[in-house]
């Protein structure tokens, strides 16, 4: 039951996620429509290019773990699907931990790169002097949600192989529809 729990409360948040990559896509339109416009009647607007830039890379973080738990990351299975379903869940899950020990690294040391940002008050070289650590903060939480995305993949795949329900070859590397 609480396992259930769990697991609901990280689809919310990978949806949320996902709603606030949607958000920073939008935003970002924004930006550069505005930029346009601007420039086209001769008003200049300062950090726009930049702030469209973080968005960017927001957008890109935040949708990650929303994008992986839905199966849309792009799998290689030429081989992979050349083999056995028991050699198939036994790869996956391998695939599945090295995922998981990248990810938790790549989200411990943007949040330590955030850490250095605030405290060295790291501003960009832009038009605009912006504090680094508030895009940065962003793309740190997006790498976190990923890594819970990625293990919660590899905890809900390892129970169902201990249960010996083997995946058919289309779920093969972790999916989870």
């Amino acid at each position: 039951m609480l396992l259930c729990f769990i697991s609901k409360v990280c689809e919310r948040l990978y949806q949320l996620a996902g709603a606030l990559a949607a958000l920073c896509l939008v935003a970002m339109a924004l930006c550069v429509v505005t930029s346009i416009v601007s420039r086209l009647v001769e008003w200049y607007v300062p950090g726009l290019t930049e702030i469209a830039g973080y968005l960017m890379g927001a957008a890109n973080c935040l949708a990650l773990a929303y994008t992986f738990r839905n199966k849309a990351h792009i799998q290689v299975t030429l081989f992979v699907e050349k083999l056995s379903q028991k050699y198939q869940a036994v790869l996956a899950l391998f695939a599945l931990a090295v995922t998981g020990f990248v990810c938790c690294y790549l989200a411990y040391y943007m949040c330590r790169l955030t850490y250095f940002s605030w405290d060295f008050e790291e501003v960009s070289d832009g038009s605009v002097a912006f504090p680094l650590w508030v895009p940065q903060s962003v793309v740190a939480f997006g790498t976190i949600v990923l890594a819970i995305s990625v293990m919660h993949s590899f905890l809900e795949f390892s129970y169902r192989v201990i249960r010996g329900d083997l995946p058919e070859s289309d779920e093969s590397l972790g999916g989870v529809k």
